[in-house]
């Protein structure tokens, strides 16, 4: 897979560059020699589209790294496979099932060594009554972003393996979340950011945890 060093949409680049990545993450994970990695991705909602985005073009990239990959809108079917699969992918605009569990199953596959990508909605303050979650999953939140458009970004870490195929600036067309570390944000280690065009103010667009293998990005 190719990674362009031009403007283009956010499913040619942080997006699907981390996916593509995951493979780097993975080597704590057992597996045999012959067995791919299986990604959920778990999609629906409002706002995007989720079919042609999320069901059809990241699953069809993430096949040609060798990875098996699935995809469901229907939340409530995702604890049923968490115990086979090595990623879960969270792009979804809807609420999560079964609060409590669901909740529980989300720390348990990371700390169990899997791995979790936290994509565009997901890594907003979606849940009041959850603070773990941004804190300890996402390491911060966003509320707002810029309008839809072109913006310029840089990557930082260009010693992570996650960037190493990445030109130091690019230009993406995506809208610019207001990502906010949190402020006990500790594990956090920034990839890349981006830039508002007006003002130059600059957010995080990429970064990983150390909590298990985990992967998150806007």
């Amino acid at each position: 897979m190719t990674i362009y060093p031009y403007s283009f949409r956010r499913i040619k680049c942080i997006q699907l560059l981390l996916l593509f990545s995951l493979l780097f993450t993975l080597p704590a994970i057992p597996q045999s020699i012959n067995k791919p990695v299986d990604v959920l991705i778990l999609g629906g909602g409002s706002s995007h589209d989720f079919e042609r985005l999320f069901n059809l073009e990241d699953p069809k990239n993430l096949a040609e790294t060798g990875a098996m990959v699935r995809y469901t809108d229907q939340a409530e079917n995702v604890e049923l496979v968490l115990p086979e699969i090595d990623v879960l992918y969270l792009s979804n605009y809807q609420p999560l099932p079964n609060v409590n569990q669901f909740r529980k199953s989300l720390f348990d596959i990371v700390e169990s060594g899997k791995s979790l990508l936290l994509v565009h909605v997901p890594t907003w303050y979606n849940w009041s009554d959850w603070p773990e979650y941004n804190r300890q999953l996402v390491e911060g939140r966003s509320k707002s972003h810029e309008p839809y458009g072109e913006f310029e970004a840089e990557v930082v870490d260009t010693e992570h393996p996650l960037m190493q195929s990445v030109p130091k600036p690019f230009s993406i067309i995506d809208e610019l979340y207001h990502f906010q570390p949190d402020n006990s944000a500790k594990e956090m280690r920034v990839l890349a950011k981006g830039f508002v065009s007006e003002s130059g103010e600059e957010f995080p667009i990429a970064w990983t945890l150390s909590m298990g293998t985990a992967i998150f990005s806007h």
